[in-house]
C-alpha cells in the first residue's frame, strides 16, 4: 500500500478549500469563511482578480466594518473599517487612546522618526511645525503654482499625447509620476525632476520610495520571525528597504 506524504495531504486540504470557496463565491460570508490554520486567505485569493471591487462589496454587506482573519501565527489579521463614525473615534475624537507602538515604529523604520512614526508631544510638535509650513502664505503660492505649471505643462500634453496615438497607459503610474515631481518641488523646493514627461524616464528617488512602500506592505502579510531573518541577512525585499 502505497504511504501519503504530509506534503500530498496539504496540497489535498487546499484543493477542497479552494473548489468549495469557488462554488460558493456569490456569497460572502461563505467566501470568507474562516477555515483553520488558514484564516480567510483562500477566499481572498479567489477574489485576488477583483480586490479593489470585492473589497467595497464585502464592506458594504457588513455595516462598513469587517474583521480579515489571517492564516495562524501569520500576524495578518486586520479591522477593516470605512464607517466615518468610527475613522472620527480613532483618528479625531479619541485619538490619544490608539497609539501606535513599538511594533509600528519597528515596521516603519524606514521612516524614521517622522510624524509618521513618532506618538505623544514628539508628534504634537510635529503636527505643529507641519501646520505652520502648510498655512503660509508663501507655501500656498507655491503649492498653487506648482500644480498649475505641472498640469499645463506635464499632465495635459501628456495625456493629449496617448490620447491622439492612441496608446494604452497606466494611469496609476501617470498619477503616481504627477504626485511625486508637485511634492518634490513642493516640499524641498528643488527643481522639477520631470519624471512625468513624454519619455516616461525611472527617477531613483521615486523608485526608492515605492520599494519601501513595497517592502512595508509585505511586512504586514509576513510573520514578522519571516521579515527580520531576511532583514538580518539582506535578502528579498528587506535587502530593498
Amino acid at each position: 500500500m502505497a504511504s501519503i506524504s504530509l506534503t500530498q495531504v496539504f496540497i489535498a486540504l487546499f484543493c477542497f478549500i479552494f473548489l468549495h470557496c469557488l462554488l460558493f463565491k456569490k456569497h460572502h460570508n461563505r467566501l470568507l469563511r474562516n477555515w483553520p490554520v488558514l484564516g480567510m486567505l483562500p477566499g481572498l485569493l479567489v477574489e485576488l482578480h477583483r480586490i479593489y471591487d470585492f473589497t467595497v462589496e464585502l464592506l458594504e454587506s457588513t455595516d462598513l466594518t469587517f474583521l480579515l482573519k489571517g492564516p495562524w501565527f501569520s500576524g495578518m489579521d486586520m479591522l477593516l473599517t470605512v464607517d466615518p463614525a468610527n475613522i472620527h473615534y480613532m483618528l479625531s475624537s479619541n485619538f490619544y487612546n490608539y497609539t501606535k507602538g513599538a511594533e509600528f515604529k519597528e515596521v516603519f523604520d524606514a521612516f524614521g522618526d517622522s510624524i509618521l512614526t513618532t506618538e505623544s508631544e514628539a508628534w504634537k510638535n510635529l503636527r505643529k511645525a507641519s501646520q505652520v509650513m502648510i498655512n503660509h502664505h508663501g507655501f500656498q503660492k507655491l503649492s498653487v503654482s506648482t500644480t498649475m505649471s505641472k498640469l499645463k505643462e506635464g499632465l495635459v500634453p501628456l495625456l493629449n499625447r496617448f490620447a491622439e496615438e492612441g496608446a494604452t497607459v497606466d494611469l496609476q503610474d501617470v498619477f503616481g509620476r504627477f504626485m511625486f515631481d508637485t511634492t518634490l518641488v513642493i516640499v524641498t523646493g528643488c527643481d522639477d525632476p520631470r519624471s512625468l514627461s513624454f519619455e516616461m524616464p525611472e527617477d531613483e528617488s521615486a523608485k526608492a520610495l515605492h520599494d519601501i512602500g513595497e517592502g512595508i506592505l509585505y511586512r504586514h502579510v509576513k510573520p514578522r520571525l519571516l521579515w527580520k531573518l531576511q532583514n538580518w541577512f539582506g535578502v528579498g525585499k528587506e535587502k530593498k528597504i
